[in-house]
């Protein structure tokens, strides 16, 4: 007994289709990975300029404080919700 061509299963399909399906998965791979280089490109971007502004923001608030007479803090590195060292 024959088997038709016809009646061959998923198992027997040509070889290039599979080749086809990888394709198209690396293209979206590199798809989502373009995606997420731009969205920490323009993250990057958006923090270096808030950091700019708020170095302006700190300039302007120590420019009034000297104005009224006010000394400013000296600038340290330490963070500002930092427990308090015990003496």
């Amino acid at each position: 007994m024959k088997v038709a061509p016809h009646n061959r299963g998923p198992r027997y399909r040509h070889p290039g289709a599979r080749r086809g399906e990888r394709g198209f998965l690396v293209i979206a791979l590199l798809a989502i990975i373009a995606i997420m280089l731009v969205y920490i490109n323009v993250s990057m971007r958006l923090l270096g300029s808030l950091k700019r502004e708020l170095r302006l923001v700190e300039q302007a608030q120590i420019q009034r404080l000297e104005k009224i007479g006010a000394q400013p803090l000296p600038l340290t590195n330490t963070s500002t919700n930092a427990a308090p060292i015990p003496n």
